[in-house]
């Protein structure tokens, strides 16, 4: 049986983006970018196929053995080669976050409420954009604190992210007529909370000079589609079309963010 692509648009995003953005932020095209860039891609594939064909009893298939083996060689080479040994501690937590994902999605399987739990999307988040820091120690050789910090904003915006598509589509699950902005708000206020704490945490780093204010740029087009949530809720939609909008949206915010953090320096 051949190798099956993962299918979730929005995960190809969360994973694509972070590391993009940072090693453009960082500025440094090199091998090991190279490298560790095709090391996530393989991971990701190899952790998408198994799971599509019966969890880790799979990845004894041969053609996820041959996957594993290259990705094994590629992670090799980045810190017994060219001396990313950072990228250890990155893998640790890679594995850690997994198996608490893991978890939770076993805990929510058997509670049957909905296919995907709010909290296994939230730690799918952080373990995805492990990209970001990876990016950067390939590009640099080590994580400073900008490369935190791009992390981080990443981090960010794809929880937003997730918590707007969360309750988009629980909102068409409801069945019912949403009233008026009252009643919207009480049934998505998580979303708008978010955004709120957000907006203020932005704009107190931006006051305190931690962050440019080219930073708020990044996300604007996010606030808005949240504060979309006032009309849309309810409405039915193309789940499909909802994940490519997701991917625009990470596209749009890693555009700005690189932009954001080349005109501050």
């Amino acid at each position: 049986m051949a190798i099956r692509m993962p299918a979730e648009h929005g995960a190809w995003g969360m994973l694509i983006v972070p590391y993009l953005s940072a090693a453009a932020v960082a500025g440094e095209w090199n091998v090991p970018v190279v490298v560790c860039g095709a090391l996530a891609l393989g991971l990701f594939v190899l952790r998408g196929s198994a799971d599509q064909q019966g969890g880790c009893a799979a990845l004894s298939k041969p053609e996820h053995v041959a996957l594993a083996s290259v990705t094994l060689a590629l992670a090799a080479a980045l810190v017994f080669v060219f001396g990313r040994y950072q990228l250890i501690s990155v893998a640790v937590a890679g594995v850690a976050l997994y198996a608490v994902q893991e978890a939770v999605v076993r805990a929510h399987n058997e509670s049957r409420t909905e296919k995907r739990s709010l909290p296994a999307e939230i730690v799918g988040v952080v373990l995805l954009s492990l990209a970001a820091p990876a990016a950067w120690i390939s590009a640099r050789g080590r994580l400073d604190a900008t490369g935190v910090q791009v992390w981080a904003l990443n981090v960010l915006f794809f929880l937003g992210g997730v918590l707007y598509v969360k309750y988009r589509v629980r909102g068409l699950l409801a069945h019912r007529e949403f009233g008026g902005w009252r009643e919207r708000l009480a049934f998505a206020w998580p979303v708008f909370i978010y955004y709120f704490v957000l907006l203020a945490f932005l704009a107190a780093s931006i006051f305190l000079r931690e962050l440019s204010a080219a930073v708020l740029f990044a996300f604007t087009p996010g606030i808005l589609r949240a504060n979309g949530l006032l009309f849309e809720l309810g409405e039915r939609f193309p789940i499909r079309r909802l994940g490519w909008m997701e991917i625009a949206h990470s596209v749009v915010f890693a555009a700005l963010l690189v932009m954001a953090y080349r005109l501050a320096g």
